[in-house]
């Protein structure tokens, strides 16, 4: 025979299946509101309704980052190799590590923030630049970085990286050539490394270092191994910038 159910004892246990399953549904709730978020945020971008640039100067950038000079030996190993594409001193107080997508205006208006403000400040900052082709949203960007790297071999690789972000509306193959011939690389060499596809795994590298490290979306930035997510405001980097010795 089995014992007798204590009625406390069954409301305790029924309170708990009802927090329990109401924490579930919640959780649940918060995660298809975000991917429905991130969906919704993709398509209308994809098919015109949302202007990219207006939309990424609308949000916010908030961090607790404190810059500090760390020795680069001290720094958070993987974000970078030495053969990426940089500028800047080598033994700067400051290194930047950017992870951008050639097709991602918010990559754009970060490109752009970024080279200038390493133009201006080169004694300051290394700048360094990494591929991050998201290319369910921008199926042309792999092609792109794999142009960048083309252009690269032959030490041309900033004015590919501008050339890039001013034509970002069409980054077709015939285009990527085209760009080579306006900066006077050598054409032939440049189509040649491009159709070979010998640069895909080194995009490919940079794109999983990238994982590795934590980036989910770009622009994604380590400065001095910090990370630090979406465009931030000019203002704020020319400051931090301007405090180093």
């Amino acid at each position: 025979m089995l014992p007798p159910i204590n009625e406390t004892d069954a409301r305790v246990h029924r309170q708990r299946n009802w927090v329990a399953t109401f924490v579930t549904l919640l959780v649940l709730g918060l995660i298809g509101a975000f991917v429905w978020r991130v969906l919704f945020l993709a398509n209308q971008i994809r098919s015109g309704e949302v202007d990219p640039a207006s939309f990424a100067r609308t949000q916010t950038f908030t961090t607790n980052l404190r810059l500090a000079a760390i020795p680069l030996s001290e720094q958070p190993g993987g974000v970078f190799s030495e053969d990426d594409p940089s500028s800047g001193r080598t033994d700067a107080p400051l290194t930047i590590v950017e992870f951008a997508d050639f097709g991602c205006p918010y990559s754009r208006e970060a490109g752009f923030t970024m080279r200038e403000l390493a133009i201006n400040y080169p004694e300051k900052f290394r700048y360094i630049y990494r591929d991050f082709p998201i290319t369910d949203i921008h199926p042309l960007a792999q092609k792109a970085a794999e142009a960048g790297e083309c252009a690269a071999e032959q030490g041309r690789f900033w004015e590919y990286h501008d050339k890039l972000y001013q034509n970002q509306s069409d980054l077709s193959q015939d285009r990527l050539y085209a760009f080579a011939k306006e900066l006077g690389l050598n054409a032939g060499a440049f189509r040649s490394c491009l159709d070979s596809g010998s640069k895909r795994a080194e995009v490919l590298e940079d794109s999983q270092a990238g994982l590795n490290a934590g980036v989910r979306g770009t622009p994604t930035f380590f400065l001095n191994g910090q990370k630090a997510e979406g465009v931030i405001p000019k203002e704020t980097l020319e400051q931090w910038i301007s405090s180093l010795p």
